[in-house]
């Protein structure tokens, strides 16, 4: 960087790191609450990754994905205290924070100017559910690092089949599926695109199998103790909670509401608890609740199908019936409704009817909405695909305003 752009940047990364011990001041959370804190008690006492207790007795996990709660356990092991357990984490999501703005500079460099670059860069930086997810126990900030990693080296892999970017996409996207167990889809896709753009199919296949190494020890425990091979199984619990007769958008929580919605589901899994703990307890569960999801789905297709394209629509722009009372907030709500309007404008100027990196950020920002619309929508996953908005958006500047 020459000194101006270093001056910028540097204003640009001061701000992120105020902003950010900002939002710990005011908002951090104070324990390591729902299935993060179950998972992470159950690894402390006894040792075993598990969300699920049966008549008192944890089972092993296929409910969520490892890599977060192996994250906090090995934390944990350290800074014991709470209290400082909890700054340490929060002050390491922080860190990931600050190396995602400087990989978003870095990608959005691949496709815009320095000025239009720093401008994007600039609104990674402030947009407020970025600042405010570094205050939280979630996984998110985490996902979103790697997402970017997975974004910069497959962008370089678009020009150059360089041994480096393509040990650094096939790592980050490996540990993106010990995050997020359904982001197996989006490397798949994402490694096809690749081929049709390359046509190098040894090197494709190189990829595939440093991924499958990255997950393999974790394929291998599933595989052992289930009998399958899968990094999670909750796709039931998900098809439910996003359809049955209550549901809304953002999903119902089913354990909660599940004696009163679906009587019959209640009594078969007050039977599996009956039967006691068992290793495929989790596998068990979820296959009730697919099997219920899916009988919901037959028996009134076209209210599904409709309120598919409702999750849809909220997740480019906003949900008008958000049960969360932070959601309507104006510093939440202006700026993901300005940027699903400018992504959305940004995708029909820059679409063409080439294999290229730009058709590709089109494709993963649709392939992700519309994956997502199958189950339910919750306002953190578009902080997901913030970097893939940004550099939608900003091809309007570029379209108009090519001199900037």
């Amino acid at each position: 960087m020459n000194l101006i752009i270093k001056y910028k940047f540097l204003i640009i990364f001061l701000t992120a790191i105020l902003t950010r011990v900002f939002s710990l001041y005011f908002y951090r959370d104070l324990e390591v609450a729902m299935e993060w804190g179950t998972i992470l008690s159950n690894l402390e006492q006894y040792g075993i990754l598990s969300v699920h207790t049966v008549q008192g007795v944890p089972v092993p996990n296929l409910f969520m994905p490892p890599l977060y709660p192996l994250f906090l356990y090995s934390v944990k092991f350290f800074f014991n205290n709470t209290e400082i357990f909890l700054l340490v984490i929060q002050f390491i999501q922080i860190l990931f924070s600050l190396i995602s703005i400087y990989l978003t500079y870095k990608i959005l460099l691949e496709f815009f100017s320095e000025n239009l670059s720093l401008i994007g860069t600039f609104i990674f930086t402030i947009f407020p559910l970025n600042i405010y997810a570094v205050s939280q126990i979630s996984s998110i900030t985490m996902q979103v690092l790697l997402l970017n990693v997975f974004l910069f080296s497959l962008l370089k892999l678009f020009k150059n089949l360089d041994y480096k970017y393509i040990f650094m996409f096939s790592i980050s996207s490996g540990f993106s599926m010990l995050l997020r167990g359904e982001f197996f889809i989006f490397v798949f896709l994402s490694i096809f695109y690749l081929y049709l753009k390359q046509k190098k199919l040894i090197k494709m296949f190189v990829i595939f199998l440093i991924t499958i190494l990255v997950v393999s020890p974790y394929l291998y425990r599933n595989y052992k103790v289930f009998e399958v091979i899968t990094i999670t199984k909750s796709g039931g619990y998900n098809l439910l909670k996003g359809n049955h007769p209550n549901t809304k958008v953002e999903g119902t929580h089913m354990f909660l509401k599940v004696g009163e919605v679906i009587p019959e589901v209640k009594a078969k899994l007050d039977d599996l608890v009956q039967k006691g703990p068992s290793n495929d307890y989790d596998l068990l569960q979820d296959k009730i609740l697919l099997d219920q999801a899916i009988k919901f789905i037959k028996e009134d297709p076209l209210k599904y199908i409709t309120l598919y394209f409702q999750k849809f629509l909220s997740f480019m722009f906003i949900d008008i019936d958000a049960s969360y009372s932070k959601y309507y907030l104006p510093m939440h709500l202006v700026p993901k409704l300005i940027l699903g309007i400018t992504t959305f404008i940004g995708i029909i100027l820059s679409f063409n009817l080439r294999i290229n990196a730009t058709n590709y950020i089109s494709l993963y920002y649709f392939a992700n909405i519309g994956l997502f619309s199958i189950f339910f929508i919750l306002p953190r996953y578009s902080l997901s695909l913030l970097t893939i908005q940004i550099i939608l958006s900003l091809f309007i500047i570029k379209k108009f305003k090519p001199n900037l």
